[in-house]
């Protein structure tokens, strides 16, 4: 009897000191007089309901944000960690653009990065590294070096038409329903593996090709590996000591092997193609060149290394594979619902076949459809890329508008979130947000750009943005010249309540009805 009286008082003391530790840092924000929801003991503010699906995820953000209208910033503890939301959009400009020195680093979250080859990548680099690697590999994004790459995206998006052509054959109605997902996944995977590894993969024929099987196993969000992420919260030491990753290091190996193969072939056959790779070596050998050049007496540059590359090309896979194919989901699902919208595009469309006679589409004719422009940035702005962005302040800062009113102070440490996807849908900077209407990035209209954050903020923006831009019109301009896009029996009617938990997909997929234009 008095060893179960021990047991459960030793229980007991490991109970209250867990519940203690859990609850250690929810008094953050009541000191600084940040608005926020009571926090629960060791989740903190984190919908459960959302992690098992039961919620829309994206819809609970947009309320909140709703929620504290009259609040430049709100807060919300995920598990014990207290993360500042802001929504005032001089804030926003302040954090990332005007006292960007103060914000320059994103938080250094995934510790399980930390300890893999994607701590060398752009996002995951810090201060002055990371601003050596910026101003490295901004000339390999330049608009020049896009229209080098356009053929290569090109190519994968005629390839997709020609997939969908085939799929219809058999039917006699010329209509055939598919599931955008898997296909723009593919495409994806195309586009990726050729600009950003110097692979021809027809993943449209290929159907199980060990590059879109293994992008798939890695960027795909499984409850376990959303379990890991959790425990890294909270518990990142014992997580480093048990050498414990979300991501999958055999996978990750794979991509690693192959861009050092590629690499290596290719210096030894002096073999040049327009693609990622070849930019990155390019930005190493130039790298290289200004290391030997450099006065004694001038500022030390790191070297540009192997690894440093295959970062580079790991994060443009993560990138490439998950974001762009999402987007591309999101997009032509609102064309299929919006057809006045879809039918103007196509005269656009129409309009660039008959200037081009013939001839091949160009990258100068993509990049000047004034409509097509329109319709992707409202895409964008209403289903974005990434549903928010981050910053790590790194110094104590007082924020003033213009009037010389204080906005907030800063502390370092505070890590700051600007909520992309809750600021697309306040009704304060869009006006009806729940519709699609491209009219609103019309030259005579304007938008506020604080608010427009599509690919992030300031300096430390997406540096792929022309890219993923030209990967987006060149699919679509095909897709829409050669199918009318309608609505099947299986598209959702409402995403935003179909998109349950963390997971950007409606529960039954996305399905669109293709109808041939011949």
């Amino acid at each position: 009897m008095d060893q179960w009286i021990i047991v459960l008082t030793l229980l007991s003391i490991l109970l209250v000191l867990l519940y203690k530790w859990s609850v250690a840092k929810y008094n953050i924000f009541s000191e600084r007089g940040v608005a926020h929801d009571k926090p629960w003991p060791l989740i903190g503010n984190i919908p459960i309901r959302g992690i098992f699906g039961r919620i829309s995820v994206l819809k609970h953000m947009a309320e909140l944000n709703l929620k504290y209208s009259n609040s430049p910033v709100y807060g919300i503890y995920a598990l014990r960690d207290p993360y500042i939301f802001v929504r005032d959009p001089e804030l926003i400009k302040l954090i990332g653009i005007k006292e960007f020195d103060h914000f320059v680093n994103h938080h250094n979250m995934h510790n399980n990065m930390q300890e893999s080859i994607l701590s060398k990548s752009l996002i995951s680099l810090r201060d002055g590294r990371w601003r050596e690697m910026r101003n490295i590999l901004t000339p390999a994004f330049t608009g020049s070096k896009m229209r080098i790459m356009f053929e290569l995206i090109q190519s994968c998006s005629e390839e997709g038409v020609l997939h969908v052509l085939e799929q219809l054959q058999p039917s006699k109605e010329a209509v055939i329903d598919l599931e955008m997902k898997d296909y723009f996944t593919r495409f994806a995977n195309d586009v990726i593996a050729t600009v950003a590894f110097g692979l021809s993969i027809n993943s449209f024929r290929r159907k199980d090709n060990e590059f879109f099987r293994i992008g798939q196993a890695l960027s795909r969000i499984t409850p376990w590996s959303m379990a890991k992420a959790m425990l890294h919260a909270l518990f990142p030491r014992l997580m480093k000591i048990l050498q414990i990753q979300v991501l999958d290091g055999t996978n990750v190996n794979y991509f690693t092997s192959l861009v050092n193969m590629t690499m290596k072939y290719r210096q030894e056959h002096k073999v040049k193609r327009p693609d990622m790779i070849h930019l990155l070596m390019e930005a190493k050998q130039q790298r290289l060149s200004d290391l030997k050049n450099q006065s004694k007496d001038s500022q030390y540059y790191a070297e540009f290394t192997d690894e440093d590359l295959l970062a580079q090309c790991l994060l443009f896979f993560f990138a490439g594979f998950e974001i762009i194919s999402s987007s591309l989901c999101f997009l032509t699902h609102e064309l299929c619902l919006n057809p006045v919208v879809q039918d103007r595009l196509y005269e656009e469309i129409l309009a660039v076949q008959g200037d081009l006679n013939g001839q091949p589409l160009t990258y100068d004719k993509l990049t000047k459809m004034k409509y097509l422009d329109m319709v992707v940035l409202e895409g964008l702005r209403k289903w974005p890329p990434a549903i928010y962005t981050d910053r790590e302040c790194c110094q104590d800062i007082d924020l003033f508008d213009d009037n010389g009113e204080k906005l907030f102070s800063a502390r370092k440490g505070d890590i700051l979130q600007i909520p992309i996807f809750s600021l697309h849908h306040d009704p304060e900077n869009f006006e009806d947000p729940e519709s699609f209407n491209p009219e609103r990035f019309a030259e005579d209209r304007g938008v506020e750009p604080r608010v427009f954050l599509p690919f992030g903020v300031g300096p430390r923006n997406c540096i792929g943005n022309r890219m993923a831009l030209m990967e987006l019109k060149s699919i679509v301009y095909q897709l829409i010249l050669n199918f009318k896009l309608l609505p099947a029996e299986r598209t959702s009617r409402n995403l935003l309540d179909d998109i349950r938990g963390y997971d950007m997909h409606p529960k039954d997929g996305f399905w669109l009805k293709f109808k041939s234009r011949q």
